[in-house]
């Protein structure tokens, strides 16, 4: 999974650092990176976004398995904002935004094809709903937490899962993973 990185270990390094020393990075765990990883090759996106950035962490594995590709992320707390723009300083394929999704998703001008939802979780449904004109045919939409945060995200997966629009299943790893496929009406 190196992918032309040659400083890979050390970038996983200060990622497991900050995640074990500082406080309120919500980072997924390595099997869900690598699964996003995987997911993002398999896709080969033109444009994707990622709501919570954090510090960086999932948007380096969406930068490096689409290194052609630009990734837009969005994140709302200064603090990790700083820190993901620090941490990822040397990927020129990320564009970040500081600021709420729900603010923000509408003036992104761009249609994507991955969307990679791990914030806060109460605004799934608001971020889905925002998304659906800013969808190409096909898109794939990975949402992080479906599981263990089920009661916050319960008009979400009740939209995503009775819209004709989405093809969608849960996959039960780490805190749980929606995985759906936009299709045009």
């Amino acid at each position: 999974m190196q992918k032309m990185i040659k400083n890979f270990a050390d970038i996983l390094e200060k990622f497991d650092f900050e995640k074990k020393n500082l406080k309120r990075l919500w980072n997924i765990d390595e099997q869900t990176a690598q699964l996003i990883y995987f997911f993002t090759l398999i896709k080969s996106p033109n444009n994707i976004l990622e709501i919570g950035t954090s510090n960086g962490y999932s948007t380096f594995w969406l930068s490096i398995a689409s290194d052609k590709t630009t990734v837009h992320t969005i994140e709302s707390d200064k603090t990790r904002f700083d820190l993901a723009k620090e941490n990822l300083k040397e990927f020129k394929n990320i564009i970040h935004y500081f600021g709420k999704a729900e603010d923000i998703i509408p003036q992104i001008e761009t249609k994507f094809d991955l969307v990679f939802i791990d914030a806060c979780k109460v605004d799934y449904i608001n971020y889905l709903k925002l998304l659906i004109t800013k969808l190409n045919e096909n898109a794939l939409i990975i949402t992080d937490n479906v599981i263990s945060h089920s009661d916050s995200i319960r008009e979400f997966k009740e939209f995503i899962k009775n819209n004709p629009n989405f093809l969608t299943m849960t996959l039960a790893i780490d805190n749980g993973l929606e995985i759906s496929i936009y299709k045009k009406e």
